[in-house]
């Protein structure tokens, strides 16, 4: 060889040398092809039923560890066997390339991401997140490399059905043998189960019926099969009955109508191409009208369940029928003893809301990977407050695609649609393969359906980590399928040797290598982080402060959040508020004091900066100078304004952010600010306790009785069935003496809370001043029932037997008891705003 020539090639004869000593270190059965299949494999059937069995570890959180440390170990895997071969093959898939444009959408909009860390990690196993989709893309592309024969498809097939029937047995055992049945300590409820929420459940068994649906379509002679298909079908639709999971109703009209539609033009090619061979025979070929025909052709579990999804869908089954007015879907669900269950997700309305206020805020990229519950926060309609979740941070939409339409913006958006249109473009793919042969046609339209019903899921629904990543894993598999059938290509790729493409490929092998190891670095930091952070928790349950605080902080330097953060500006606001003053030794508490304000209000800026979007982080800034106004620190309430503010521009319309600030210009004296404030807490959400309490109190101590009274009214009208509320509005009608509207009070209060001593007592002070004095001895006999020991009670009743007035002598009369019922109301208006 010439030196010029070995010039040239050296960097590529170093690239052949790292080869051949990788392939003399690492086994060929460790990282072969074989143990990869083996490991997707295992992934598809033990995913849907795994979990931990500790209260400490949830099962969403345990599934996303598993799926990340399989699929960081088989991109690895398959790492090392590319670059000890030498030889790359990638399908040569627009569905993939599409896929690979979609990561980088993600990555490129985290990082002009308001918060990079939040959408780049998030909490660790949240589905919005760079780190999630990268992982579920990865599970994709190593799905489309792997199940690439036949009989790879059919053991994926099975792995499937049988994770699925473990799961209909465990929760069939567990729906006649009670909740507690097997609970393992971790499913306590009726409708807990392995896989997920019940709904997710539903999502499982109805992906198994369809593919029993089509199995037993393709294969109707087939007396193995029948059995075992017929049982699926059977205890799937008593599960689907029990759970009644409307969206999956509807995706399941479409994908059975699909099928019989399926059926329907085979069965009619099948007729016409018998009846052109009969002419050409001479032979006599029978005749049926078409309707006969069509009959004939479909499925008889394919009808039964697109008639039973259709009575769902179309409401037939909530119609009133007879005199008692019974429902079909309630006459079941108390045949097969349904447990009440139901999901809160958003509208499509204000989904498409929520996504277009995000595109027209940043239009290209969107607010960020995993940060929709920001803005849906910014731009909630203020109909929102007036249901229970009216605190509430949705972090998705609908479902799972068009919250990713808002988070990654214009682009991302696009990039989705043009998956979507690929994906059903496959469909031409598909139908080539008809003609080949009858297993062919079945794994084509069975991997075709089960993808297609898996990501119809992602779009109309949220499933979690179990389900969704059958939407990938499914495509990849779809996508290996039609590469081993010859229908569509791959990219094969050789660099062993000195070529100069080993000089490119082999580095960008290395670094997958190394992007696996330090993934794998990085998920060991975050469940570690999550791990400790949960002992915070615990700590923190059994007031062990010190635990508490050594367990966060380690969490968090683990790996940095805000969430984290702000606990421990807590919890030294907690040591702050503890912290003795030792009289003696003023040097040495001045000092614990200063190191604790820092350390507070130092944990609370950094908070800011890890998500300056989240406004919780600027209300714990705001109550650290809250706390340090009531200790007596001057200069405090500005900063604490500002950075309520700041968190009522991120969170415009909350009622909780209306309420601290009209807290803070109470305290600095400024009563109309309050009082402004908290009119447009009411205003927003009319019925928040807390917010009448402090108005009413507010009201009274101004003497406006006749504002307070106005602002229960309101109350009671928005929040009837609050006792206190009306025993409140009752006292304040009393005093003004108007007689009839307290009765109806204090009788509203008693009605709804029979043992309520106060109402009884104030109504049967006004049953005695309005002359019903007989009613007015038996309210009292109620009161000195429930106060036995009471002497002021049992000296009105001795008055009102007498004839006497009941505040005869030596009887005294309380002073302002609204205030007992207002302070129950506003119980935590005096808990520090940081909690």
């Amino acid at each position: 060889m010439s030196e010029e020539q070995t010039h040239h090639d050296g960097a590529p004869a170093k690239s052949a040398i790292a080869q051949m000593l990788l392939g003399k270190v690492i086994s060929h059965k460790v990282f072969s092809d074989r143990m990869l299949y083996w490991l997707l494999l295992g992934i598809a059937f033990v995913l849907p039923i795994f979990f931990i069995p500790s209260q400490a570890v949830a099962p969403e959180f345990a599934k996303m560890i598993l799926l990340e440390v399989v699929v960081l170990f088989g991109i690895f895997a398959w790492a090392v066997g590319r670059l000890r071969d030498g030889k790359v093959e990638i399908p040569k898939s627009l569905l993939l390339s599409v896929s690979v444009l979609l990561v980088v959408q993600f990555v490129v909009a985290a990082i002009v991401s308001p918060a990079p860390l939040v959408s780049f990690i998030g909490s660790g196993y949240d589905l919005g997140t760079v780190n999630a989709f990268v992982i579920l893309f990865l599970l994709m592309f190593l799905s489309s490399v792997v199940f690439s024969g036949r009989d790879r498809i059919l053991s994926l097939y099975a792995a499937f059905i049988f994770s699925g029937s473990i799961l209909m047995v465990y929760q069939f055992a567990r729906h006649f043998f009670g909740a507690n049945f097997l609970s393992l300590g971790v499913f306590t409820s009726d409708v807990a189960t392995p896989v997920g929420k019940w709904n997710d459940l539903a999502a499982m068994i109805g992906g198994m019926m369809l593919m029993v649906l089509t199995t037993l379509y393709f294969f109707p002679s087939n007396k193995t099969l029948k059995l075992p298909s017929y049982a699926i079908f059977f205890v799937g639709l008593f599960f689907l009955l029990l759970i009644d999971f409307t969206v999956l109703w509807l995706i399941l009209i479409v994908f059975t109508g699909a099928l019989m539609a399926l059926a329907v033009r085979e069965g009619e090619a099948t007729h016409k191409q018998k009846t052109y061979e009969a002419l050409q025979s001479g032979a006599a070929h029978p005749h049926k009208p078409v309707h006969k025909r069509v009959a004939s052709h479909i499925p008889a579990l394919a009808v039964i369940l697109l008639a039973i999804s259709l009575v769902y869908v179309s409401g037939l089954s909530t119609l009133p029928w007879g005199a008692q007015n019974i429902t079909i879907a309630s006459t079941i669900g108390k045949f097969f003893h349904a447990a009440p269950y139901s999901e809160v997700v958003l509208t499509p309305k204000t989904t498409y809301e929520v996504v277009k206020a995000s595109l027209q805020e940043s239009p290209f990229f969107g607010v960020g990977p995993n940060r929709f519950a920001q803005s849906f926060l910014l731009h909630k309609s203020s109909e929102m407050n007036r249901t229970p979740f009216w605190d509430t941070a949705f972090d998705f939409g609908l479902g799972r695609i068009p919250t990713y339409f808002g988070t990654t913006g214009i682009i991302g958006m696009l990039l989705w649609l043009i998956f979507i249109v690929l994906l059903f473009m496959k469909s031409r793919h598909i139908n080539r393969l008809f003609a080949k042969d009858r297993i062919a046609a079945y794994l084509a339209a069975s991997l075709f359906l089960m993808t297609l019903y898996f990501w119809s899921l992602a779009f109309f629904y949220l499933p979690n980590i179990a389900i969704f990543s059958l939407s990938f894993l499914f495509t990849g598999a779809l996508i290996a399928f039609l590469v081993g059938e010859g229908v569509i290509g791959r990219y094969s790729l050789s660099f062993t040797g000195s070529s100069r493409l080993s000089f490119v490929l082999t580095p960008v092998i290395v670094i997958v290598l190394v992007g696996a190891s330090a993934g794998g670095v990085l998920l060991y930091r975050q469940v570690s982080s999550l791990v400790s952070y949960r002992e915070a928790q615990l700590a923190i349950a059994a007031n062990d402060l010190d635990k508490a605080e050594a367990a966060v902080k380690h969490a968090n330097s683990l790996s940095e959040r805000d969430l984290y953060l702000r606990d421990m500006s807590n919890i030294a606001l907690v040591r702050l508020g503890r912290l003795p003053n030792n009289n003696t030794d003023q040097a040495v508490f001045q000092a614990k004091a200063n190191a604790l304000i820092v350390e507070a209000r130092g944990d609370a800026e950094r908070a800011i900066t890890v998500d300056p979007s989240n406004f919780e982080n600027y209300l714990q800034l705001g109550g650290v100078y809250d706390t340090l106004g009531s200790l007596g620190i001057q200069g405090t309430a500005e900063p604490a304004r500002l950075s309520y503010e700041q968190a009522l521009r991120l969170n415009p319309k909350s009622p909780r952010v209306f309420f601290v600030l009209a807290r803070l210009e109470y305290v600095a004296g400024d009563h109309a600010k309050a009082r402004t404030y908290l009119q447009q807490a009411l205003a927003e959400r009319p019925n928040y306790l807390e917010a009448v309490s402090f108005l009413v109190q507010l009201d009274l101590q101004d003497k406006n009785i006749d504002d307070a009274v106005t602002v229960l009214n309101a109350s009671t009208a928005a929040e009837p069935t609050n006792f206190l509320l009306h025993f409140a509005l009752g006292y304040l009608d009393y005093i003004k003496r108007d007689n009839q509207a307290a009765m109806n009070e204090f009788e509203a209060a008693v009605i709804l809370n029979p043992v309520y001593a106060d109402a009884k007592y104030f109504l049967g002070l006004t049953y005695e001043r309005a002359g019903r004095h007989q009613d007015a001895i038996t309210q009292f006999n109620d009161v000195m029932t429930l106060n036995p020991d009471n002497k002021d009670v049992a000296n009105i009743l001795k008055n009102l037997k007498s004839g006497r007035d009941p505040f005869a002598p030596p009887y005294v009369a309380p002073s302002q008891p609204v205030n007992d019922a207002l302070k129950v109301l506003n119980k935590n208006t005096n808990t520090k705003i940081a909690n």
